[in-house]
């Protein structure tokens, strides 16, 4: 009933096929500006070093030059998606609450168009040889907030309606969920993950899931929606149970 989707280590980002067969010109409109930048770097990093005397500077900077462009590549998808985003949330503003799983429902319709304009920054980025540059750096970007020293590099994070506070951990191959769809209904709601809180390896936080402060939820647990664990507590189970106070 409730499925994640993932492309390559990105954030959930799944996309309705009616809308997306409609609206693909958006994700190839992102990729093709976040090329830009690369083919003006390329082109000055030739004019500058393929020159008589210079070859061997060519050569020497190259797998440099390589390294650069991978990054100029991964901002610029950051950059052109952000401004997408900006232009879409203008439009129809981001609000929870449950919807109508029908291309009609504007709020649907522009949740699926969100993540579309995301889907390239997340790809690019999930490639990156440093992991923490996708979930610490490029998800507050498009609009999740997280906190400082918080270790979430191996988990699928929503890129809305998330907050997560200082010190956490977020264990490997966790799912943190703020969309659900029921049959013919969708629902978007805010997840909430306090200071020091601690969530083991393949948990998974439904939508309305609040952890407070010290909060722990066990490896292979999972919450129901608008569950709320209680401060410094400990739970665990299909669904999560509290299992003792510490």
């Amino acid at each position: 009933m409730f499925s994640p989707a993932s492309l390559k280590g990105d954030s959930p980002t799944p996309i309705d096929e009616r809308i997306r067969n409609k609206y693909i010109v958006i994700y190839f409109t992102i990729i093709i500006l976040s090329f830009i930048p690369c083919s003006l770097f390329e082109y000055l990093y030739f004019v500058f070093f393929w020159k008589e005397g210079l070859y061997w500077m060519f050569f020497l900077f190259f797998p440099f030059n390589i390294l650069a462009l991978i990054y100029i590549l991964q901002f610029s998808a950051i950059f052109f998606s952000v401004l997408f985003l900006t232009i879409i949330k203008m439009i129809h503003p981001p609000r929870e609450g449950t919807f109508k799983r029908d291309i009609k429902d504007k709020d649907y319709f522009y949740w699926n168009l969100r993540n579309i304009a995301k889907k390239w920054p997340l790809f690019v980025n999930a490639s990156n040889p440093f992991p923490w540059f996708k979930n610490r750096f490029t998800l507050r970007f498009l609009g999740t907030k997280i906190g400082k020293k918080v270790i979430c590099d191996n988990t699928w994070i929503s890129s809305e309606f998330v907050k997560i506070g200082k010190n956490v951990i977020l264990g490997m191959g966790s799912t943190i969920l703020t969309f659900g769809i029921e049959q013919e209904r969708f629902i978007l709601k805010r997840i909430v993950i306090g200071n020091g809180v601690i969530i083991g390896a393949h948990c998974s936080l439904m939508h309305g899931t609040i952890m407070k402060e010290g909060a722990k939820l066990s490896a292979h647990s999972y919450t129901n929606p608008n569950q709320v664990l209680e401060k410094d507590s400990i739970y665990i189970g299909h669904p999560a149970k509290l299992k003792r106070d510490i």
